[in-house]
């Protein structure tokens, strides 16, 4: 596939069309191919992530390439959840290449949430809700069970046990 450079500031997000991506481990970078349908030709573009280490915030990484990299990432067609993926496994990568012990793999790894039901974010600074929004889009997608996979299962009905005073309606039950 041939690969010509294209200048940013005459590509619209119209004007493209994501095909797939593809990773680079040495250096770590992200290669999105993409059609310009005007002329049908495929060209790559390159996402250099130079400041990966194996104590980078994903967070960080992400919004870095987004402010730089925005027009070939427009979030209508290509999911935040899948960048974070891509950026997640280049970390993996980089962590076994340089073998790193593991002590340092659980510190990196203890960076993860475990996210739950009753969790207050109004105290957080916004690059932690933001690392912690890219962690639940990336959880959703995994989980996520589309038409086609083998555990899709069309129009579920169920019934849930009421206990007639539901807390979170209580002016329904004044009287």
């Amino acid at each position: 596939m041939a690969s010509t450079k294209v200048e940013t500031n005459t590509l619209s997000p119209t004007d493209y069309i994501p095909k797939r991506f593809g990773l680079t481990y040495n250096p770590p970078q992200i290669v999105v191919e993409y059609q310009k349908p005007s002329s049908g030709k495929l060209y790559h573009h390159k996402i250099k992530l130079q400041k990966l280490s194996p104590k980078s915030k994903i967070s960080e990484i992400i919004e870095d390439i987004y402010k730089n990299h925005n027009i070939y990432l427009n979030h209508h067609k290509v999911s935040k959840a899948q960048i974070i993926q891509l950026v997640e496994k280049l970390r993996e990568k980089y962590i076994s290449n340089n073998n790193i012990d593991d002590i340092s793999i659980n510190k990196i790894n203890s960076l993860k949430y475990d996210i739950g039901t009753n969790e207050n974010f109004n105290g957080l600074s916004t690059e932690e809700l933001n690392e912690k929004k890219a962690y639940m889009d990336k959880f959703y997608e995994k989980h996520n069970i589309k038409v086609g996979d083998k555990n899709f299962q069309y129009d579920i009905r169920k019934d849930f046990a009421n206990d007639g005073n539901p807390e979170w309606d209580d002016e329904m039950y004044e009287e």
